[in-house]
């Protein structure tokens, strides 16, 4: 398989502090991708034809990086995906997007009041910078960069989809992203909307704003509400790999840190998986590595069990941690809430 898409995690601190945030159950020291290690990256991706798209993205925000400029300036001949809280972005920052990104994925979790309260922030400066991006393009006369939306629903603004459609058409958005919400606390876990089984409330609530998308000539992408067949993991169908801000090579966001998230009322500790560090060797020579294209061919293939709907799940030890699965596969994704798209990347 070959490397198609990269995300690059220029840094892993963020301006925000969000009650849903993976990074409350770090123990991670924040720290910013090195301009030594971003000049390797460029180097070495110079020579990987297959590779058409770049996401600046990870768990940080990366408008909070020294490295934005540098990036989005040198990368922006490949489809350059940003994804940011918009909160802080001058008129230099908002110069360069609009000249070298394709898609600003703009992440907001609800309307002024649950905005506020996930993240203690001020909602209208998010507006602001998307209207200002917007403004700018219209100036310049270019259909690029699009806004896109990325809402993560719980319990907590559920009641906002339809107002969030409405900001989605505003701000002349190119699409509202649904996910769930992945709990990293037992006080967050008793909030989600999705199911294992049936779940007539969660096909009412999407097909209610499906319906008034449509009337709004919104793009909503929408996620699984209750358990699904299907697996399928975006970044390896996407030929993507994930390098974090310490140049280590990992296979997606999931497993791209070290926390605890819980899946069904189910306490779980993701361990971080690294496939190698950039600062021993070749990124292609990583992601060609025997190890990892293994894991690749495992995740395509679904050769690996699920534990969301087993019997056994209650008396495992093997669920607790993602060391192993009980095919003994490592790292294990037979929890992953990505895979069942109950979790949407965007």
């Amino acid at each position: 398989m070959t490397l198609k898409k990269l995300y690059l995690e220029l840094t892993n601190k963020c301006n925000l502090n969000c009650s849903i945030c993976y990074r409350r159950s770090w123990n991670e020291e924040p720290t910013d991708m090195s301009l030594e290690l971003f000049n390797k990256i460029k180097k070495e991706i110079g020579g990987i034809n297959s590779l058409k798209s770049i996401v600046l993205g990870g768990i940080g925000e990366p408008t909070c990086a020294p490295l934005i400029y540098e990036a989005i300036g040198a990368l922006g001949h490949y489809h350059l995906t940003l994804t940011t809280n918009a909160m802080d972005m001058n008129d230099e920052l908002l110069d360069l997007i609009v000249r070298r990104v394709n898609l600003v994925m703009v992440s907001i979790d609800g309307l002024h009041e649950n905005f506020s309260k996930i993240r203690t922030a001020n909602l209208d400066a998010v507006i602001e910078n998307m209207n200002r991006i917007n403004r700018l393009k219209e100036n310049a006369a270019k259909s690029s960069p699009f806004v896109g939306i990325q809402f993560v629903l719980s319990r907590d603004n559920a009641d906002d989809i339809s107002r969030m459609i409405d900001l989605a058409a505003d701000v002349k958005a190119h699409l509202l992203v649904l996910s769930n919400l992945l709990p990293q606390t037992k006080e967050n876990a008793e909030k989600i909307l999705y199911t294992r089984y049936e779940n007539r409330h969660g096909k009412l609530l999407f097909d209610k704003a499906l319906k008034y998308s449509f009337k709004k000539g919104i793009k909503l992408v929408l996620p699984n509400f209750e358990l699904k067949t299907e697996r399928r993991c975006s970044f390896v169908e996407d030929g993507a790999a994930f390098i974090d801000a310490w140049g280590e090579m990992v296979p997606c966001y999931r497993l791209s840190h070290t926390y605890k998230e819980y899946v069904f009322d189910r306490e779980k500790t993701v361990i971080k998986n690294s496939f190698g560090s950039l600062h021993e060797n070749h990124l292609i020579s990583i992601w060609e590595s025997s190890r990892y294209s293994h894991f690749r061919s495992v995740v395509r293939n679904n050769r690996y069990p699920s534990c969301i709907d087993c019997d056994y799940v209650e008396g495992c030890d093997l669920v607790k941690d993602t060391y192993y699965d009980c095919y003994t596969q490592s790292p294990s994704c037979a929890d992953c809430l990505w895979a069942r798209k109950y979790i949407i990347c965007p």
